[in-house]
């Protein structure tokens, strides 16, 4: 009975995140075309008076010209990278989609075992650590849970979270980290159980079920679709361009003071932090 009423909520929330990508009728606005789609006929078709008109939107420095995507800038709906199905998604919605999926942590068993938390000591110049908890979609998210508190338990010698760095400070998206090779955010490796033998170091993405609508949500960082290592971050903001990029599989429960002092009092060159922010200490509590 527990999985049958994971599935449900499972494929009911999926259905709920697919109808909220598309543009709300009442605004009068044409949905961007996706680059899955097949180009207009007259677009192949130099000599067609409609082939100007008729191009995809343009990802130059200059901006999508011909698309109006200034006037829509200027009128509040959104900057060039954030306009359509990204600036009209209905957030609370979406949040209510998260607690949906955090909830079915409540239908685990108990002779199971399963952990649904973990926790992370981040240390800032030599100081002492503080300790940020993290919740986990257990139910939802199986496998990639799993890799996570696997790496958490497992030490740094042995190729786990422990001692590695906060390798990059995006102040308006997250905390990057989680980069057990060469700890410079270049390289990931998944734990052991999680790969394959035609993929030893990565795994496939499990699902996008929780949005990255506010600052905590702990996501999966991967180099492309399927590529899941150990790298993940932890967002400070609303990042709407991660969702069905990366896998969100936690969300901050305890310490996001801790993330914030991080994100905002570290001083940054590019990215990269000047001094030494360590993961003096993880696990499952």
């Amino acid at each position: 009975m527990a999985t049958l009423a994971i599935n449900n909520v499972l494929r009911t929330g999926a259905t709920r995140l697919a109808a909220r990508r598309t543009l709300p009728s009442t605004l009068g606005l044409s949905p961007i075309q996706s680059s899955n789609s097949s180009p207009p006929s007259d677009i192949c078709n130099p000599s067609s008076n409609n082939a100007r008109a008729s191009r995809c939107m343009a990802t130059g420095t200059r901006g999508a010209r011909g698309h109006g995507w200034l006037k829509k800038y200027r009128a509040g709906l959104g900057g060039r990278h954030l306009q359509g199905r990204w600036h009209f998604r209905d957030v609370e919605e979406l949040n209510s989609i998260n607690d949906e999926v955090f909830a079915l942590n409540e239908n685990l068993s108990k002779e199971d075992n399963i952990p649904t938390e973990a926790y992370l000591d981040l240390s800032v110049a030599g100081e002492a650590p503080r300790r940020v908890t993290i919740e986990l979609a257990a139910a939802a998210l199986p496998k990639t849970c799993e890799n996570f508190r696997l790496l958490c338990d497992q030490s740094g010698e042995e190729g786990g979270y422990e001692s590695t760095s906060v390798y990059r400070i995006e102040k308006t998206v997250g905390l990057c980290l989680g980069d057990v090779v060469f700890d410079d955010g270049t390289a990931g490796r998944c734990h052991p159980k999680m790969g394959s033998f035609k993929s030893p170091y990565t795994f496939e993405d499990e699902g996008f079920l929780v949005s990255h609508t506010t600052p905590g949500i702990v996501s999966m960082m991967s180099s492309g679709s399927h590529r899941n290592d150990s790298r993940f971050l932890i967002t400070t903001a609303d990042a709407a361009q991660l969702d069905g990029r990366f896998v969100a599989f936690g969300r901050v429960k305890e310490g996001m003071d801790v993330v914030e002092d991080i994100a905002t009092s570290v001083f940054t060159k590019r990215g990269r932090p000047t001094v030494e922010v360590k993961v003096a200490g993880c696990g499952v509590p």
